[in-house]
């Protein structure tokens, strides 16, 4: 029997096909084949009995995770963020958050103390595992050191002024005649260069710059809200610009440069304490509540999904 013109058609595009998957076998070899090979070497799926913790060998967390131990570097200055009870004891915001952290990881807490403007470089040396506090995630500065992808807090920064001070508005502090205290290396350093190129700097630790500007000898220092109410009610006569913030900083923990599974850790820890309102709460009991009292912005941080 005869085959039709459709039966005949269908056959020579099959045996096309057919000759055209033999040739092209033949051209790419064995190592077309080789590429859908699985590696000797590639990582197999994590089995149930492995840590359940998988980390580099050279990584801090492995390190940390190893050891029960972590070395926190830390400037204890800066109340109630980081500070010093009367007995020496640690505590703060960042000290209780930094704490957490470590009971996370079931590892115990050793606080590294330094200036703040010696941190970064000192953990680029290995001076200790990673920050104790939080830092503005300035783009020089992550040059240097891995910071985590989520704030642990956002500072709202504004500007305290000596007692009997007439200053009324940001505009004035652009002026030869006037001396603005700053922590150095810190944000606010950085922002004043540029927005009052004409005013005079004056690089110090934050006591020393709170004392400064308190005993008149400064005009003005650019504050984080956190350190508002404290300042007020421990430095008679020294007042702030009611106006709104200067600028706003995100802040956030830092580590070793490269250091992915220790960061991967931060930020996953970040955001189950963030979810869970643990944050906002603690940003209140000892920032918020006072900040708002006095009329300043102070932001909590809370997940995106909370109404």
């Amino acid at each position: 029997m005869s085959k039709s013109k459709n039966e005949v058609a269908t056959d020579v595009i099959t045996s096309d096909r057919r000759n055209f998957i033999r040739g092209a076998g033949a051209v790419l070899g064995a190592g077309a084949l080789a590429s859908f090979t699985p590696a000797a070497n590639a990582v197999s799926a994590p089995s149930a009995s492995r840590s359940a913790f998988v980390t580099s060998s050279d990584s801090v967390l492995a390190k940390i995770l190893s050891t029960k131990k972590i070395k926190f570097g830390v400037d204890l200055t800066f109340a109630p963020l980081q500070y010093k009870k009367a007995d020496g004891t640690p505590t703060g915001y960042i000290v209780d958050l930094a704490s957490k952290l470590a009971a996370s990881l079931g590892a115990t807490p050793e606080w590294v103390e330094l200036p703040f403007g010696s941190l970064f470089a000192a953990q680029a040396a290995g001076k200790f595992d990673m920050s104790g506090i939080s830092a503005t995630i300035k783009p020089e500065r992550a040059q240097t050191v891995l910071f985590a992808s989520y704030p642990s807090f956002v500072e709202s920064n504004y500007v305290l002024i000596k007692p009997g001070s007439k200053l009324k508005k940001l505009t004035d502090l652009n002026s030869s005649a006037i001396s603005i205290a700053v922590v150095v290396g810190s944000s606010q350093e950085a922002a004043a260069k540029i927005l009052y190129p004409k005013a005079k700097l004056k690089k110090l630790s934050n006591t020393a710059a709170l004392a400064d500007v308190a005993a008149g000898r400064s005009d003005a220092m650019i504050v984080g809200e956190f350190e508002i109410a404290g300042a007020l009610k421990n430095n008679k006569g020294l007042k702030f610009l009611n106006v709104p913030p200067v600028f706003v900083d995100e802040n956030s923990f830092f580590m070793p440069a490269g250091d992915y599974d220790l960061k991967n850790y931060v930020d996953t820890w970040l955001r189950y304490e963030t979810s869970h309102n643990n944050l906002a709460g603690l940003w209140d009991k000892y920032v918020g509540n006072d900040a708002r009292k006095l009329g300043l912005q102070s932001v909590s941080v809370t997940s995106a999904w909370s109404k």
